[in-house]
């Protein structure tokens, strides 16, 4: 058998292929794919032919082995749940500075006037616009990485929520005191967190599909319509209805936060905080509801359409299509746009399967179908993180460094404000050999973790530990199922249709 094999043809390829491999969980117009000209200069390190070691069923063979190995061990050994929500697992807790909180929103709001002011008014090159890096590379990879690994602070640092409460307040001080200060409307219970769904399927079409998508003006107006649709949104419904529903960023940091061991929970100018160990915030008390269910499912389809985009196989059935001329122009986005929007479905549909076999296994058919899903969807999560961690570190590590020269220069005018501007980028700082083998260690790492999650949950849920056990087969199936399907997706050359 043909070993499998990680190709780059180019810098450009390669950063390009990085920047649209991974979880795409939000997308204002997503800007760095064209990044990264580098007329004809070969990449080193991931620009290599990388050949594994072993082949690559001996690779999906054993993730799948280590995914039952651990569903064996907790059958085996963990019989009992701890009580979800105990307060044993806090560590410390305490309440950050005042001051630190204002810097931190001051800092925010400062950095979200540059790089629009920036996308408006600066050069339109993507290359030489400190937009598009900051906002796809610094703001969106390292902001879910810190939000999953250290803590969610985007509650605190989101500047269209500091812009609205600042500005409230300033209209609060000029208002007439004989005028009465409006209240927020009750946010209609039936909506849920589907206004949140809906705008990141859009962004998500909006980032892999919608053409002009990295140029600089682009994301600066993203930016302002995001702004002012959470300044109408926090205006209607109040700040915390709102981010809770409708914010698909604040969903998804929120969601992605509960893995991480540091916990902030803000009360009006008072942020608390607490420590915990990982995941412990993915084993939830209650059911979610079926918007939320929905939203953390879209996330997991969002990955996985965003992989299959890029194999050789989606390029060979567009070529295909192509060939026999139904459609005028290429039939890419129209084939890519229907892939979106059936995954989701498909996705969504395989986990209410699972659900199914679940309860039918567990012997318990009293649990709804609706209160299971909403139970055992955050023991997902785990498998979002791995994926995004084996699809973004290296282009973090790599298209981060474009931050430093531009840094001298925001707005590509030719300055150097920082002595930064000739900084050249060191590309041989990861190798495809670190890739893939981190790839695959994050993403069986996050499937064993997703196994344990599970089994709490089933520990939780269900009344006897034998009716727990049983539950966890059809589980253990979709895990291992997903464990090959994530490694032969990244295991597949990169190419574009």
């Amino acid at each position: 058998m043909a070993a499998a094999a990680i190709e780059r043809s180019s810098m450009s390829k390669c950063i390009h292929a990085s920047l649209r491999r991974g979880p795409i969980l939000w997308a204002w117009p997503a800007c760095l794919p064209c990044l990264i000209p580098f007329d004809g200069a070969q990449a080193h390190g991931l620009g290599a032919r990388y050949d594994l070691p072993l082949p690559l069923w001996l690779y999906l063979l054993g993730a799948a082995a280590a995914v039952a190995a651990s569903f064996a061990f907790l059958v085996r050994f963990r019989t009992a749940a701890r009580p979800i929500g105990s307060r044993s697992c806090i560590l410390a807790s305490g309440r950050l500075p005042p001051w630190l909180v204002a810097v931190l929103r001051i800092v925010s709001l400062a950095l979200f006037i540059l790089i629009v002011t920036a996308g408006l008014v600066g050069n339109q090159n993507p290359f030489k616009n400190i937009a598009p890096v900051f906002v796809w590379v610094i703001w969106w990879v390292g902001m879910t990485f810190l939000a999953a690994f250290v803590t969610n602070p985007w509650r605190i640092v989101n500047p269209a929520v500091i812009a609205w409460e600042w500005g409230r307040r300033w209209a609060h001080w000029f208002r007439r005191p004989d005028r009465g200060r409006g209240l927020p409307r009750q946010y209609p219970m039936f909506l849920g967190a589907w206004p949140a769904c809906v705008l990141l399927l859009v962004m998500a079409w909006l980032e892999l599909i919608a053409p002009q998508r990295d140029v600089p003006r682009n994301i600066a107006l993203g930016a302002l319509a995001y702004l002012g649709l959470t300044c109408v949104g926090c205006h209607l419904f109040g700040t915390a209805a709102w981010l809770r529903n409708g914010d698909p960023f604040s969903v998804t940091f929120s969601i992605f936060g509960r893995f991480a061991p540091f916990q902030m929970a803000a009360a009006g100018p008072r942020v608390c905080w607490w420590l915990q160990p990982y995941g412990v915030g993915l084993l939830s008390r209650h059911s979610l509801s079926a918007s939320l269910t929905a939203f953390t499912l879209l996330m997991l389809a969002t990955v996985s359409v965003d992989g299959l985009l890029e194999t050789p196989a989606w390029a060979a059935l567009v070529e295909a299509v192509d060939r026999t001329g139904a459609f005028d122009a290429s039939s890419g986005a129209i084939l890519a746009t229907l892939l979106l929007g059936l995954a989701p479905l498909v996705f969504g549909s395989t986990y209410l399967g699972v659900v199914v076999m679940m309860r039918l296994a567990s012997g318990e058919t009293s649990h709804s179908l609706g209160a299971l899903a909403g139970r055992f969807v955050f023991s997902l999560v785990p498998i979002a993180i791995a994926y995004h961690l084996a699809h973004y570190l290296s282009f973090l590590l790599l298209a981060g460094q474009f931050a430093i020269p531009l840094a001298s220069d925001p707005f590509g005018f030719g300055w150097d404000l920082f002595g930064t501007a000739l900084y050249r980028i060191d590309i041989g700082i990861v190798d495809t050999r670190f890739v893939w083998f981190m790839a695959v260690g994050a993403i069986v790492a996050g499937h064993i973790v997703a196994t344990w999650l599970a089994h709490e949950t089933a520990l939780a849920v269900f009344r006897t530990s034998t009716s727990a056990r049983r539950s966890q087969g059809p589980m253990l199936v979709l895990m291992v199922g997903y464990t090959v399907l994530s490694l032969w997706i990244l295991s597949q050359p990169i190419v574009e249709p």
